[in-house]
Order: C-alpha cells, then sequence, then structure tokens
C-alpha cells in the first residue's frame, strides 16, 4: 500500500501540460462585435449615423444571440471606436515601423470639395515579415499654405509628434510640380538640407503622361478640338445618345459611352482616340444623318463630320492610338504597387529605343548609346516613307493611300515631330545613362545579382546610400557581392522574386554561424523601400473624393484620416472585413475604456465643448458621452 501511495504521489499529472484554452467572456464577446461592425462601416465608407438603426435591426433579427442584445453601438461609440480604437491602433503600428525601419516619403497636396487644402503623406516600407513592399498612409494634413516650405514644416511637424527620425527618409516620391520637386525651393530642397542622400524621384507616371501632353502639342489643334467636340456633342442630349445607340447596333460596334478627355487624368487621351476608332462606323453613320437636319449643323455636327471624311484624319488617330498605347502601358505598369525600381531603367530604355526607332536609322541604334542619340538631329532621320506609323495606320496607308498630296507629306512631317518632341521629353526626364543611379537598381533583381555576366560593383550603388551602409562596412559589402556569385547552390533555392530574395539571404550563415551576407542583404532590403511613383497618393485623393462629398462636406481632415487609416487596418491584413480578427489590444482598449479617453482628449485638444452634428448627421464629432 505504501509503495503504491508513493507511485501515485510521483505520478506525473497530465493536466499541468495541457493549456486549457480560456472562453472569452461575455463583454469580451459584445467588444469584439462591436468591433467587427465598426470595421465593417470602415471598409465600405458607411456614415456614423447608419448605426443607430443598425444596431436596433441586428436586435430585432437575432432575438435569441446574447451577444446581439447587448450590442450598444450607436453612432458616438462607432465614431471613437473606428477613430479613437481602429484607426489609433493603425497609425500607431505604422509609427512604430517608421520608427524602426527605412522609409520612403510619398505625399501630394490636393483641393478638397469643400476647397480645403489637404496634404496626403504616405510611406512606402520594406515588410521583412510578409516580404512585401507596403505602402500605407501615414496621416492627411489640413494645410493653409501651399508653399514648399509651409509644407516641408507641417511633414516634419507630423514625423515629430509621431517621434519619427528624419534620418530614417531614404527616398522621397511626389509629382514634378515645382513646389515639390524645384532644387533650389522646393519641397526636395528642403528635405535634402536635413537627410543630403535621400534618393529623389519625380512620379514616373506623371513624367510619361507629360511627355504625352508635350508631344500632342506639336499636331495641329484642330485636331484635340476634335476630340472634344465629338465627347461634348452627346453629353448635351440623352436623346442623340439613345439614338446613336441604334447606329451602335446597326454597325455591331460595342455598346460603350464617347469618353470626355481629361487634362488631369493620366490615360485619358489615349482611351478617347481608342474609343472613338471603336465607334468610327457608327460616328460616322450617326453624324451622317445629322447632317440632314439643318438645326443641327449649327450644333457642332457639321464639323465633326467634315473632319472624320476628311482625308488622314483617321489615319493619325491610328497613328496615335500606336503610340500613345506604348506610353499609357508604360504608365499603368509603373502605377503598380508591387516593386519595380529594379526593371525601371531597361523597360524605359527598352520604350525608349523603340520609339526612336520609328523615325531613326537603324545602325544608329545598334551603334550608339541611347544617351548619345539627339532626337533633333536630322541627319539620323530615316526619310519620311520609311517612318513607321504602327500596323493599322500603315494598312490603311495602303487601302487609302496620301502620300501623293500636299496633305499627306504634312501628315507625315506631324507625325514625325510628334515622335521627335516625345523622345525629347523622355530623355529630358529619364536617365538614360548605363551608370546613373536608376540603372544600378537592376542590381537589385536577383536574376542580375547572380549573374556572371554582371559588369558593375555594388560599392557603385551603394556609396548613393550612406544611411544604409556605413564607409567602413564598403570591404565587407564588396566582398559579399563577389561571393555572392559563387554561392550558386546556397542561393538557388532562394525565391527569385526581389523582395522574397534578400530576406531569406539575411537568414544564410556561414561556418561560424554568423549572417554570410548580412551588409550586402541589407542595402537590398533597404532599396527595395524606394519609390517607382506617387500612384498611391492619387488612390487616397480618390478615396477622400468618395468620403467627402457634397452632403458631408463638414468632415474634417482628421476625421478622413482615421477612416482611411481604419480601412488600411483591415486591408493590410490581406483579410476583408468579415475575416478581420481584432487584436487583444484593440478588445481591451475598447472594454477598459481607454478608445473613448481619447476621444475625450482630443474633443478638448480642439477646445469644443459642445459638437451640434452635421445635418445628415455623419459629424465626425459627437457629443462626448461615457463608453457604454
Amino acid at each position: 500500500m505504501q509503495k503504491n501511495f508513493a507511485a501515485k504521489r510521483n505520478m506525473t499529472v497530465i493536466d499541468k501540460f495541457v493549456v486549457k484554452k480560456t472562453e472569452p467572456d461575455k463583454k469580451e464577446k459584445v467588444h469584439r462585435a462591436e468591433l467587427l461592425l465598426t470595421g465593417f462601416m470602415a471598409e465600405h465608407g458607411m456614415p456614423f449615423s447608419q448605426a443607430n438603426h443598425l444596431i436596433p435591426v441586428i436586435k430585432k433579427m437575432f432575438p435569441d444571440c446574447d451577444t446581439a442584445q447587448n450590442m450598444t453601438l450607436m453612432k458616438t461609440k462607432a465614431a471613437y471606436v473606428m477613430q479613437d480604437g481602429i484607426a489609433w491602433e493603425e497609425s500607431h503600428d505604422i509609427s512604430k515601423v517608421c520608427q524602426e525601419n527605412m522609409f520612403s516619403l510619398i505625399i501630394d497636396e490636393s483641393t478638397d470639395i469643400s476647397v480645403s487644402q489637404i496634404l496626403a503623406v504616405m510611406v512606402r516600407y520594406y515588410d521583412g515579415k510578409k516580404c512585401k513592399v507596403t505602402d500605407a498612409l501615414l496621416d492627411i494634413i489640413e494645410v493653409d499654405d501651399a508653399s514648399a516650405e509651409s509644407l516641408y514644416k507641417a511633414v516634419k511637424t507630423l514625423l515629430s509628434v509621431k517621434m519619427i527620425p528624419v534620418s530614417n527618409i531614404i527616398g522621397f516620391a511626389s509629382d514634378n510640380c515645382s513646389t515639390m520637386l524645384g532644387s533650389k525651393s522646393g519641397f526636395q530642397a528642403y528635405l535634402k538640407r536635413d537627410v543630403p542622400s535621400v534618393f529623389v524621384l519625380g512620379c514616373i507616371c506623371h513624367s510619361f503622361a507629360l511627355c504625352a501632353s508635350h508631344a500632342c502639342s506639336t499636331l495641329p489643334s484642330f485636331l484635340e478640338q476634335f476630340l472634344r467636340d465629338i465627347c461634348c456633342y452627346f453629353s448635351r442630349s440623352s436623346k442623340r445618345t439613345h439614338q446613336f445607340q441604334v447606329f451602335q447596333d446597326i454597325t455591331k460596334s460595342p455598346q460603350h459611352r464617347m469618353l470626355k478627355l481629361s487634362q488631369t487624368r493620366w490615360l485619358s487621351r489615349g482611351k478617347v482616340i481608342a474609343r472613338i476608332l471603336e465607334q468610327w462606323d457608327a460616328l460616322l453613320l450617326f453624324f451622317q444623318g445629322e447632317m440632314k437636319t439643318d438645326a443641327v449643323k449649327l450644333d457642332g455636327a457639321g464639323e465633326i463630320y467634315k473632319m472624320m471624311v476628311s482625308r488622314g484624319t483617321k489615319h493619325m488617330l491610328l497613328f496615335l492610338n500606336y503610340v500613345l498605347g506604348k506610353v499609357d502601358r508604360m504608365n499603368l505598369e509603373f502605377q503598380s504597387e508591387q516593386y519595380r525600381l529594379a526593371t525601371l531603367h531597361a523597360s524605359i530604355a527598352g520604350e525608349y529605343r523603340s520609339i526612336l526607332g520609328m523615325f531613326i536609322k537603324e545602325d544608329v541604334l545598334f551603334t550608339e548609346k541611347l544617351s548619345n542619340i539627339n532626337p533633333q538631329d536630322t541627319t539620323l532621320y530615316q526619310s519620311l516613307e520609311k517612318l513607321n506609323l504602327g500596323g493599322r495606320c500603315s494598312a490603311l496607308l495602303i487601302k487609302e493611300p496620301i502620300h501623293d498630296s500636299d496633305a499627306g507629306k504634312r501628315f507625315l512631317i506631324d507625325c514625325r515631330n510628334f515622335l521627335v518632341e516625345l523622345c525629347l521629353q523622355m530623355k529630358k526626364r529619364f536617365p538614360f545613362e548605363e551608370d546613373s543611379v536608376i540603372a544600378l537598381m537592376k542590381n537589385i533583381d536577383p536574376k542580375v545579382a547572380v549573374s556572371p555576366h554582371r559588369s558593375t560593383y555594388i560599392t557603385s550603388l551603394a556609396v548613393h546610400f550612406p544611411m544604409v551602409v556605413k564607409e567602413e562596412e564598403l570591404d565587407t559589402l564588396e566582398d559579399e557581392w563577389q561571393n555572392l556569385i559563387y554561392s550558386k547552390e546556397t542561393v538557388q533555392n532562394l525565391t527569385q522574386t526581389p523582395t522574397s530574395f534578400w530576406s531569406e539571404l539575411q537568414k544564410v550563415k556561414d561556418g561560424n554561424n554568423k549572417m554570410k551576407f548580412g551588409v550586402l542583404a541589407r542595402l537590398m532590403c533597404g532599396l527595395l523601400a524606394l519609390p517607382h511613383s506617387s500612384a498611391c497618393v492619387e488612390r487616397v485623393f480618390s478615396q477622400v473624393n468618395i468620403i467627402k462629398t457634397k452632403q458631408s462636406n463638414r468632415l474634417l481632415a482628421t476625421t478622413i484620416s482615421n477612416r482611411l487609416l481604419a480601412k488600411q487596418g483591415i486591408a493590410r491584413q490581406s483579410v476583408k472585413c468579415f475575416d478581420w480578427e481584432p487584436s487583444a489590444r484593440l478588445i481591451g482598449d475598447v472594454k477598459s475604456g481607454a478608445c473613448h479617453q481619447r476621444y475625450v482628449e482630443r474633443c478638448n485638444k480642439r477646445e469644443v465643448a459642445t459638437i451640434h452634428p452635421a445635418s445628415d448627421s455623419d459629424s465626425d464629432d459627437p457629443l462626448p458621452v461615457h463608453p457604454h
């Protein structure tokens, strides 16, 4: 008996090794449900006021659900849970990332529907855990003065408040206006005084749009007026649009409406031309029928029809559709949120060579460097008859030749002038030199990095980023760069995308269990945060226009920023609102009343004691109340 007692006492109890999963209490379930519903409202841009009716409906739908019956998410609580809960956590997380990592600053200033000047501040950083480059909104600021100095002070103050070191900025991107990229008094000039080695790049997409716009200015002015007249003719009357659908059915053309030519949309001109060519037969029949009514002739139909039947009009549209298609494809490629800097030089140089080849002699392209070719040198031109005008335009020239007339010669000269100006603008805005920083970025591509045919030393790239690699580390960096070629067995099993390759390379160890490519991997991971465009900021302004409408034009910039941050907090987890799981910290903040306390402090800082909601009941400042 004593032996059995001793054996039982020494027996290991399995319960000690089993972690019992504690079920959330009733209040925690309710707060989680309120957060999920608030996340749903944030993702879909719902006004806070809708919570006043939404919760009673849910309670009526689920009378037997204790969680639903105990939810108290009205307008006020929805406001501070979203802004001072979800958005606050997202802002805190993004700020922490920028405090600990190199990042790029991407900004743009715009005027919203209430004629308020707002500055959107985005950051781009490399997320080593997810092995991806991320664009994230840091904040939206309302500014009174849109000068470069004022904008820089606003951004610097924002970084100071969020305790983000300015020295962590590795790159800067914006549109190409002088306020942002002026070399003496632009935003970049002020930034370079604090961070001399910052990498600055004008938005590639803006640059392509400007190149196309300048090139089109060399064409006869009546051509652009023709494009505008067609759209305006249909926009003035729904009856005309309905009548045009009949002709679309007759010619079996797609039921597409005519597009408007806009100066502020990058791809507008190319899309308008493509749509007119798509509807050419239907348009021709329609305006031919409109000519029978004298009253309509005075309204522009006569001029449009005359332009359509003129020799060379369709030829020119087909030529422009071909060339602008090249520009628009490049524009679309660099609007991507994915990493594109490693292929930027090769992509643009290839397209530039292709456009040069439309009017420059082939032997020149094969023997001269792109940077040495002068598009204005007439001795390098092919004869007018040998111009490459695109497949569809060349085919139409065979069916409807215009070479033998003065109009035909003028058409060819206009086409060449367009190509020359386009190439001049591209050469002005993009560095085609093989030793430029942009060209050296190709080394970030793993295929180039491990190729034995690479011709550059990595130091020539690293010296431009002393904030990432210090001078005393350059010898180590060069050794690791050379050893990379001889480590094919090590690197061949790594993922061959830049965002994954360099992150995985950091984990490769040498015989002493130290990082074999530590400095090299750190440099490349830092360069992954560099921007190639400011398209992400344009997307923010699109979302602002959706949130701040005529009905909700009293919303403050802070509220808009918090709404977007809350939406971003869900999207950054790569899930939809129905799969999103609030963090334990966030649930705890709602449960403890910390969200409400932040909201009260925010109201007090603005010295607002009593706020009267806007007429649409979607004010960003509902009355402060105690948490339910």
